[in-house]
């Protein structure tokens, strides 16, 4: 196994040389040039191919159902993935496979989330003929890659960055304030940035059937309880994000809160720390296991977080920007930024995190089961700075995203 791995990271490491680029780059631009354009091909792509969800999840059932002039292709490397949408008759094709360099030889257009990665093996399998539409994974506070502090880069992601650059015609938003600080991160040119809202908020006040059903499956004859979804951010591998960082923390005093309050807390950790971090998957399974008011809802149970929203009653987050969709729906929400200070000299905010705070920030135990308390008893002390970020955050405040977007799309397609 050792040397199976090793072999691995010597062939990704040859394929990622200058060389193999160069190689890769031109065999695909000759091949296009040989190969019959379908102009009509949408290729969807999302979370580097291994999840289906997100902004193009959303894009692409949106084509499937209103816009039969279009031939939307799902792309992943998830096998499980691909047999659902397959077994669904629904385009899909795998990154890598002989189909799927056939359809990055034949279509123009694509969509995609987080990289280049969405829609191939390596960024530079992606030909030059190509016109992107880069849909985002979300704009949080925190600063990421050219706009984090200290910010440091490899010469290999500076080099498949610039090319993913080059191919990105549009990148959507939510707002103005949003665009001028994603520009800070992405430098791609704020010319690019178009005020679309994102696809996968279209349907957080009136979710889709199978969304529905998921749900009523997942909670089962628990249906009536109040629910609490707990969804951090992740801190980037740095350390292993903390739940619950108490000193005066109390499994057995928050089961017993939330069983007699009727509450379900739903706990989301992020999926990297999921992968990196065993001991904090054991304690969370020890919670889930250990009250039945507290349960796990990890991306392999909602893939796609904005999935589980619409269902939830309130919000305890940190810096992700889950708590800028959850906006829209103008709930409750707690914050835990319990390392703030770090995160600040680590990555930086966007903007000023703790004054446009939108929820109280939460330091003990006992201040979050009182304002849970408070949420349960419809006592809202914070709806007037949470729509004021809504209102900064978010310029359309509808259903239309979708559509916007694939205004978007038809611009490149003609």
């Amino acid at each position: 196994m050792r040397l199976i791995s090793l072999a691995k990271k010597v062939v990704a490491k040859l394929l990622k040389s200058k060389i193999s680029r160069g190689l890769m780059l031109n065999t695909m631009n000759g091949l296009s040039r040989i190969v019959t354009r379908d102009s009509t091909i949408v290729l969807c792509g999302a979370i580097n191919g291994r999840w289906y969800g997100d902004n193009s999840r959303y894009v692409y059932e949106w084509i499937l159902l209103n816009r039969s002039d279009l031939k939307p292709i799902w792309l992943t490397k998830n096998s499980e993935v691909f047999n659902k949408l397959e077994s669904s008759n629904k385009p899909v094709v795998k990154i890598g496979s002989l189909d799927g360099i056939l359809c990055l030889l034949k279509a123009e257009v694509g969509v995609f989330t987080n990289s280049l990665y969405d829609l191939a093996i390596f960024p530079f399998l992606v030909p030059s003929h190509m016109k992107l539409v880069s849909l985002r994974h979300g704009r949080s506070v925190k600063r990421i890659r050219f706009a984090r502090n200290n910010h440091k880069i490899s010469h290999i992601e500076r080099v498949e960055r610039l090319r993913e650059s080059k191919l990105v015609k549009y990148v959507i938003s939510t707002s103005n304030f949003i665009s001028d600080i994603q520009e800070e991160c992405l430098k791609l040119g704020r010319e690019k940035h178009i005020i679309t809202g994102y696809p996968r908020n279209d349907l957080l006040s009136l979710p889709g059937i199978s969304d529905v059903e998921s749900w009523k499956s997942f909670v089962g004859k628990h249906e009536n309880n109040i629910y609490i979804l707990y969804a951090p951010s992740w801190r980037h591998g740095r350390n292993c994000t903390s739940f619950f960082p108490f000193e005066d923390f109390s499994f057995d005093a928050l089961s017993k809160f939330l069983k007699q309050k009727n509450i379900v807390l739903l706990l989301r950790p992020h999926v990297n720390d999921l992968i990196t971090y065993p001991d904090l998957v054991r304690f969370l399974y020890s919670m889930d296991k250990a009250s039945v008011n507290i349960k796990l809802a990890t991306h392999h149970l909602f893939p796609d977080v904005n999935s589980l929203l619409p269902f939830v009653d309130a919000l305890i987050s940190d810096y992700s920007a889950i708590y800028h969709d959850y906006l829209l729906l103008d709930k409750p929400m707690l914050f835990i930024p319990y390392d703030s200070l770090d995160f600040e000299q680590q990555n930086g905010f966007l903007y000023d995190y703790h004054q446009l705070l939108p929820g109280p920030s939460i330091t003990n135990q006992s201040e979050l089961l009182s304002h849970i308390e408070m949420i349960t008893t419809g006592k809202d002390l914070y709806s007037t700075p949470r729509r004021k970020l809504r209102n900064l955050v978010h310029y359309y405040q509808d259903n239309n995203a979708r559509e916007r977007v694939l205004t978007l799309i038809d611009k490149l397609t003609n």
